[in-house]
């Protein structure tokens, strides 16, 4: 018999919440040498984002538009610091069926757009509480 699994194909990026996104784009570009990068206000998602290259992997560093956002409540009970884990997935929308059939807990049922393709959320109590991101990338 074969299992359906979510296969991944790599580690897309790790999430950081962030009280000040330019602080911090400052902070990473002086001490780890990343490159400039352009911020955009996501605002179905309640933040300021980016994606910066550091070595092999990105980082999306989240800076939440209000206090009442998820990122600004995330960084209320906990602070600033790691937000997320990205996984690149083809055929998101099949890996959410796969993983609503094995009872796995979703933030997201649908995918939806967000800055690094269309991305959908597993909640992170079905994660080991790790909130786990699923990203099918659209571009390069």
């Amino acid at each position: 018999m074969v299992t359906e699994t979510c296969t991944v194909n790599y580690v897309d990026h790790v999430g950081i919440a962030v009280k000040d996104i330019e602080a911090a784009l400052v902070f990473f570009g002086q001490v780890f040498d990343t490159p400039p990068a352009q911020v955009e206000e996501l605002a179905d998602q309640g933040v300021r984002a980016t994606l910066i290259q550091v070595g092999q992997t990105r980082l999306e560093l989240l800076e939440p538009l209000t206090p009442e956002s998820a990122v600004g409540r995330f960084i209320e009970r906990r602070g600033e610091g790691l937000h997320h884990l990205a996984l690149n997935v083809s055929d998101i929308g099949g890996k959410l069926r796969t993983l609503e059939n094995k009872g796995i807990r979703l933030v997201d049922k649908e995918p939806r757009e967000g800055l690094s393709g269309s991305i959908a959320f597993i909640h992170p109590a079905s994660v080991f509480g790790v909130l786990t991101e699923l990203v099918e990338s659209t571009g390069p």
